[in-house]
């Protein structure tokens, strides 16, 4: 990276960090990426990004001005997907205190809970894998599908990760749309 790219990257990550829509517009080369264009490799798409660095109050800006909840292009993080994974700490990277609350704005903003990302997982997946029972209640009211199985690797329903891994509070909550 160049000092110039450098320089370039440090202003727009410090903005998303203020939350600042100004100063993220004068920061990128084209301002009409936003906000669902493509930044640059080391930033993806505005709303996936926002959802890692920024205040809830720019993912809210940024569903205002009609960030796409739904991108087709998300490298195996669509938004909801995206945010499920900040749950718990990661080398790194802090937890997000306020994950609840973005996926409440992602779901009411149009995001889909059977967007499928990473490992094929829906968004009702990522909530098990996290051990997000508040998320997985969320999603449920929502209209998540607790029976949709991955596609891939142990082609599992949110409710088998759960048994699985011992989530038993996490597999009676998918139990109780069945019943």
């Amino acid at each position: 990276m160049t000092q110039n790219a450098g320089s370039r990257f440090l202003r727009i990550h410090a903005a998303f960090k203020a939350g600042d829509l100004d100063a993220l517009r004068a920061a990128v080369d084209d301002p009409s990426v936003i906000p669902n264009g493509f930044i640059d490799l080391a930033i993806g798409g505005c709303l996936e990004y926002a959802i890692y660095h920024s205040p809830v109050s720019f993912v809210r800006t940024l569903l205002e001005i009609d960030a796409d909840p739904r991108p087709v292009d998300h490298i195996g993080f669509p938004p909801l997907i995206a945010a499920l994974s900040c749950s718990r700490s990661q080398p790194g990277s802090p937890a997000r205190p306020d994950v609840m609350e973005i996926l409440e704005l992602l779901l009411v903003g149009g995001a889909d809970p059977h967007q499928r990302g990473v490992n094929d997982y829906t968004a009702l997946h990522m909530a098990v894998a996290e051990g997000n029972a508040p998320a997985v209640r969320l999603l449920l009211a929502h209209g998540a599908d607790p029976a949709l199985r991955t596609r891939i690797d142990e082609c599992e329903t949110p409710l088998e990760m759960a048994e699985r891994a011992g989530l038993l509070v996490i597999a009676d909550l998918l139990r109780a749309p069945a019943r």
